[in-house]
């Protein structure tokens, strides 16, 4: 008897504990999650991150709702200001660190009870440590999900080398931008191989923007300018596109004289590495807001909310392959995200419903 009475008292106890918790956390049918998209609503990546993201929350049953920022970082701060002006307040707000701006945008949240996470790029070192003397926001603030970049910058490049059957050349490197975490982590995982390589060397860098227009005339000059370029880089697809039109000018073959790699899963990359004008190609990080939103129904039932931040999102794209057609189908239906183990390393995002398993 004794020691069932001690069973009930504890279950009674750690009932009260949970309720408590249960009572600074708005519960699972009812809470609204703000994603701050950098982005344009229609821009292939960028889409891509809002389809699995809406389709995770709503196999969670969470209430997503997305503001963009047309990459205008004055813009998206306003979008922000003006939403949190409005009724309903956002349990949860998703922010992205795009071009430096992820602490102004946080600066912008004032409301104590609103929690906050950032994906796919983190805040600098020293914004984070502007944030860790703000007592409130070590409980408001919590811990994103962020690609290895790095990881997927060596990997990439290391891959178009041997998509090039390996033969010494030079590397053209077309970066993002030199604020954004994921352009500068890119661009230094690629830089890391290629120094590393006696068969290779950089011709030159630049940054283009994560523009097709602006990489495309950038690519005309270098071609001009270096004479021994075999492999060209670039940090997203919209980026290659640019640099692919300014070779097909040129009349250099792709895939013999010149090889292509690049990151992201667009429809048109994925067309264009099937057809063979790009040759080497990452992407998967698409899946780091929809992973928030997991990490947040777990939060939501009372468990701990991962300390880790830095996951391998990242795969190379073979054509053909199964990653490939799950890339290409884009049907995020048929993933079972409430078994999503956000604990390991690397995440798999892509767990299928057990039916699809018969």
């Amino acid at each position: 008897m004794r020691a069932i009475w001690a069973l009930c008292v504890y279950c009674l106890l750690s009932g009260t504990a949970i309720a408590a918790k249960g009572d600074n956390t708005p519960h699972q049918a009812d809470s609204r999650v703000l994603f701050v998209n950098p982005g344009f609503a229609q821009e292939s990546f960028w889409h891509d991150v809002d389809l699995y993201a809406q389709a995770a929350a709503d196999a969670l049953g969470l209430q997503l709702e997305i503001i963009h920022g047309k990459r205008d970082r004055l813009l998206t701060r306003q979008e922000l200001v003006e939403r949190l002006q409005q009724s309903p307040t956002p349990d949860f707000v998703i922010l992205v660190n795009e071009k430096g701006a992820g602490l102004a945008l946080l600066e912008s949240i004032t409301s104590p009870q609103i929690k906050v996470t950032f994906a796919l790029n983190d805040l600098s070192s020293n914004d984070k440590r502007l944030v860790s003397n703000i007592p409130d926001w070590s409980k408001r603030l919590l811990p994103g999900v962020f690609p290895d970049n790095y990881h997927i910058g060596f990997v990439s490049a290391q891959d178009l080398f041997v998509k090039g059957r390996g033969q010494p050349g030079d590397f053209l490197l077309i970066s993002g931008d030199k604020t954004t975490p994921a352009s500068n982590n890119r661009e230094a995982g690629a830089t890391s191989f290629i120094m590393q390589n006696e068969n290779t060397s950089l011709a030159q860098r630049v940054h283009g923007d994560w523009s097709e227009s602006i990489a495309y005339e950038q690519t005309k000059i270098l071609l001009n300018r270096h004479d021994n370029v075999r492999y060209l880089w670039t940090a997203n697809d919209h980026m290659a596109f640019g640099a692919i039109k300014a070779i097909e000018e040129a009349n250099i073959p792709i895939g013999s004289d010149i090889f292509v790699g690049t990151i992201n899963t667009s429809n048109q990359v994925l067309n264009a590495l099937a057809q063979g004008e790009v040759s080497s190609l990452a992407g998967g990080h698409f899946t780091a807001v929809g992973l928030s939103l997991v990490k947040i129904h777990h939060y939501l039932h009372n468990e701990p909310w991962p300390q880790r931040t830095k996951y391998n999102l990242f795969q190379p794209v073979l054509y053909p392959s199964e990653f490939y057609n799950i890339l290409k189908d884009k049907d995020w239906q048929r993933i079972d995200f409430r078994k999503i183990d956000i604990q390991q390393n690397p995440i798999d995002p892509f767990v299928p419903k057990s039916e699809e398993l018969k």
